[in-house]
């Protein structure tokens, strides 16, 4: 189908995107907000500030990863789907240790509204000899919140092939704790579940996005055999959970939707360590899908994703109307809204305007 044309009265980034969904093919308007860290900014408009045009992010189609396709965990997630149970909050970044001081391990948090995790970042270590527990790690500064820092990962020999389904790029799955004696041990792990024994399979830990194959999200997708083939494709399976569209971890998935203005905390995110309180930007969005001789469709969306980027942080010298020295970091908020998918939305529009509070 040709796409309806965009009018976008908005600072954001919006795009029509046809999607498949479990009955039929669904038009989806997708709206991103791009916003930079204003430490001089208070108040229920948020800390936040909109990053100039320059600096706005696109609409990922895809996942983008830290290292190689298909075998790196996701640095950036795709925005592409029709809609979200919650609001995924996830950071993209580094743990700093607090004060700039390398130390054996300290903690790393998020909290913003209902969502909320904790995890325990250390230096280098392995496990010991009997590999049933792990030795003392050494000082660090920092460390890239990936998941290949956490505990998962895969055997190949000997066969069967197996795999910690949870976080497949991980380190220190095994069948065998003899087989990890001596091998480097995770440095993120969950507060709740500090890795020691690796037979106990302790939940890995993280604050970015999940991967689309790996668990809980594999299991959400849905039967794709072949009386889907036959009979149901392109569109989603009918037994399809909006589920595995969410790829923060469940402590980081909001239910309900945040909704802007919700207050928040990072900790030990930031270079320098310590926390640091923000407050979301508070946004009230249209998105009207306009045909020809037909009623028009308003919706109201919520807020479905909070992605907190502090690893590429922008000099303050370069951030708009910065009074302070340093650096800020970049907020990404996404918004969307779908109506069925027809032939003749050619000779419609989709309007995105901001709606007075």
């Amino acid at each position: 189908m040709t796409l309806p044309r965009v009018v976008n009265d908005t600072d954001f980034i919006a795009e029509p995107h046809v999607l498949c969904d479990r009955e039929a093919e669904q038009l989806c308007a997708i709206v991103k907000a791009t916003f930079e860290y204003a430490p001089e900014r208070r108040g229920a408009d948020g800390t936040f500030q909109i990053a100039p045009r320059e600096r706005r992010r696109k609409i990922r189609a895809a996942d983008v990863p830290w290292g190689k396709p298909d075998v790196s965990s996701i640095l950036y997630p795709s925005d592409l789907c029709v809609r979200k149970v919650g609001t995924d909050v996830v950071v993209v970044g580094r743990a700093h240790a607090p004060a700039r001081r390398a130390v054996p391990s300290f903690e790393a948090s998020i909290r913003i509204g209902s969502a909320h995790r904790a995890v325990r970042v250390t230096g280098p270590r392995v496990f010991r000899d009997d590999g049933r527990g792990v030795g003392a790690p050494q000082p660090i500064a920092f460390l890239d919140l990936r998941y290949e820092h956490a505990f998962g990962g895969v055997q190949k020999e000997p066969l069967p092939f197996i795999e910690e389904a949870r976080n497949p790029v991980g380190r220190g799955f095994t069948n065998d704790a003899a087989r990890v004696a001596g091998r480097p041990a995770p440095q993120i792990e969950g507060v709740a579940d500090p890795v020691s024994d690796p037979l106990a399979l302790p939940r890995p830990g993280g604050l970015g996005p999940i991967g689309r194959h790996w668990e809980p999200r594999r299991k959400l997708w849905g039967t794709f055999d072949a009386s889907w083939v036959a009979n149901h494709s392109p569109l989603m399976p009918r037994d399809f959970d909006d589920r595995a569209s969410s790829f923060a971890p469940q402590e980081l998935i909001a239910t309900p939707h945040l909704r802007g203005g919700e207050t928040g905390m990072l900790t030990n995110l930031t270079v320098g360590g310590g926390a640091l309180e923000i407050v979301l930007p508070r946004l009230r969005l249209e998105i009207l899908f306009r045909q020809r001789n037909a009623e028009a469709v308003s919706f109201t969306p919520p807020l479905d994703t909070v992605l907190v980027d502090t690893l590429f942080a922008v000099p303050r010298s370069r951030a708009r109307g910065a009074t302070t020295s340093g650096t800020t970091f970049t907020v990404e908020l996404v918004y969307r809204a779908a109506v069925p998918a027809k032939a003749r939305w050619g000779d419609g529009e989709i309007v995105i305007r901001e709606k007075r509070r």
